[in-house]
Formats: C-alpha cells, structure tokens, sequence
C-alpha cells in the first residue's frame, strides 16, 4: 500500500465517522419529534363522553 492509498483510507475514515455523526444526529432529533407529536396528540385528545 503506497501512502496515497493510505491517505484515501484515512481521508474516508474520517468521512465515514461524520456521517454516522450526523446520521446519530438526525436519528435523535426524529425521536425527539416523535416523542412530541404523540405526547402533544395524547395531551390534546378531547375526552369522550
């Protein structure tokens, strides 16, 4: 392996690490709406009589 490939494979590895970042990110974020939607629908279902 000369050192350009060694380079390609370090410059990818650290691309690969910021998107799973940003991947955990925007996984997160998405529960975070999630958990509000439905606690914002439970809180707001009028009772039926």
């Amino acid at each position: 392996m000369n050192m350009n490939s060694e380079a390609e494979i370090t410059r990818l590895t650290k691309e690969n690490e910021t998107f799973r970042k940003i991947i955990e990110t925007q996984q997160h974020t998405i529960n975070l709406l999630i958990d509000h939607f439905i606690a914002g629908h439970k809180e707001k279902q009028p009772e039926k009589n």
